[in-house]
């Protein structure tokens, strides 16, 4: 069928559909079963040289492990392979759905496309050495090339076009929320931050003219250092300033710490190149300060928490860090139980006030480098930076108990609001929508369950169906 044939068919085809109806009429479909067959018998195989070369491969490795690739990576590829080469003509409009599907998982994991088109010439190279394998003649030889090839490709075509649109989302995205990273008041922030590295350098400095036990307290694992970590980095990517202060940071947690804490009594001189270092970091960031500005946008305005915009931006992120430093990573989705009859009771004023109200107790429970977000109408998502899953559960439950409280009308009625909480951690899975899908079966459950509860997303959590 030609082009001008396919246009003027009654489906009206797009052009991605009709690129790959081309490629599938024009093969024959004894060979397109023939190829098939190929993939459905080699294809693990296939998939098996594909990662372990990928695996080595020196820019894939922050994104991929053994562990990634056999509990979720592996059987997706798999499954793509047999999708694209079936021996009956596939869905055209499924077909693309799936490539731009995988295109968004890639953009949200932050695999580099050309690490990606790595990874498909590997295919396409081990599948080619296999059709010499099964086909006698050249002529057909040459036809079931030109199929494979042809379809990777587009499908790859179709993955980058996704891919980069994403991309181009998020570093819009990342952009604007590095503009409100701090909220609306740069200078209360900054105060915040030069007291915690203070309070951080007065208690170290105590530790060690007390001689406290070993291991003393690293500074990046202070609440200084995990807001340079996670939020620092965001409201001043890429500078200088940031560097000098990560590189201050190394020298006093790697250095001068354990130096000091060998020493007693501790030299002298290793205290004031301790006291040095503090005093450096404060100008640095107090320099960095100056040159950035914190506008009033980005914030929901009835809660003050974070748009769900910044969402992708911060969990890709984030999962990066988990990934790269081998640090967990945890997350809460928070539900306010029966908002609606709340609502309907006392009206959108009770109903914003309850929002308000349970915002607060959110951002009072939680540290200045953990990430609050108005995730829907009544829900919430708070990314617990640096915790794992007991911690993660302990706040759950803080929050809870802390939100329970009786809100008073001006006509003098009230009520008590609950919430109820679904509690997950990063398991290694590099799409951050995994996580959160975990969180809200969690949630389901635990309105469920009765509401007013934290529920921890397990494995036995996963089996079962999806509440509605």
């Amino acid at each position: 069928m030609t082009v001008d044939a396919l246009l003027s068919n009654s489906k009206q085809l797009s052009p991605d559909e009709v690129e790959w109806q081309l490629i599938i009429d024009a093969i024959d479909p004894a060979i397109r079963s023939a190829v098939a067959d190929m993939v459905e018998n080699h294809a693990a195989a296939s998939v098996e040289v594909f990662y372990s070369t990928l695996l080595t491969h020196p820019e894939a490795t922050p994104f991929l492990s053994n562990q990634i690739v056999n509990d979720h990576l592996h059987s997706a590829l798999l499954r793509w392979l047999q999708s694209l080469f079936s021996a009956t003509a596939p869905d055209l409009a499924q077909l693309i759905a799936t490539q731009r599907r995988i295109g968004l998982v890639h953009a949200r994991m932050r695999v580099p496309m050309h690490v990606v088109m790595h990874g498909a010439r590997l295919l396409k190279n081990t599948l080619r050495k296999l059709l010499f394998e099964i086909f006698l003649t050249p002529a057909d030889l040459s036809t079931a090339i030109d199929y494979i090839e042809n379809m990777m490709d587009l499908a790859i075509e179709m993955m980058s076009r996704e891919f980069v649109r994403d991309l181009q989302k998020e570093i819009e995205t990342d952009e604007a929320y590095r503009l409100v990273t701090l909220g609306q008041d740069v200078t209360l922030e900054r105060e915040v931050q030069r007291a915690a590295l203070l309070d951080w350098g007065h208690k170290i400095l105590l530790a060690i003219c007390c001689n406290a036990p070993p291991p003393l307290p690293s500074l990046e694992s202070s609440g200084f250092g995990l807001w340079l970590n996670h939020k620092g980095s965001l409201l001043f990517p890429n500078t200088m300033g940031i560097e000098h202060i990560r590189t201050s940071m190394r020298r006093i947690d790697r250095v001068l710490i354990p130096a000091l804490s060998a020493q007693v009594p501790p030299d002298t001189a290793r205290i004031h190149e301790l006291q040095a270092q503090i005093e450096e970091i404060r100008f640095l960031m107090d320099d960095l300060f100056k040159e950035s500005e914190a506008l009033e946008s980005g914030r929901d305005p009835l809660t003050s928490t974070l748009n769900r915009r910044f969402l992708p931006t911060i969990m890709a992120r984030e999962v990066a860090q988990s990934l790269r430093r081998e640090v967990p990573f945890s997350i809460l989705m928070i539900d306010i139980d029966h908002f609606k009859s709340i609502n309907d009771r006392y009206g959108h004023t009770g109903g914003d006030a309850v929002l308000r109200g349970v915002a607060e107790k959110l951002i009072s429970s939680c540290r200045t480098s953990d990430f609050i977000f108005r995730y829907g109408g009544e829900e919430f998502l708070i990314a617990l930076v640096e915790t794992d899953i007991k911690r993660a559960f302990q706040v759950a439950e803080h929050i809870r108990e802390n939100v329970t409280h009786i809100l008073t009308q001006p006509t003098g009625s009230s009520f008590s609001v609950t919430v109820s909480i679904g509690v997950a951690t990063f398991d290694g899975h590099p799409d951050y929508t995994h996580l959160i899908e975990d969180a809200d079966r969690a949630l389901y459950y635990a309105k469920a369950e009765g509401r007013n509860r934290s529920v921890i997303a397990t494995d036995a959590l996963a089996s079962l169906p999806q509440l509605q």
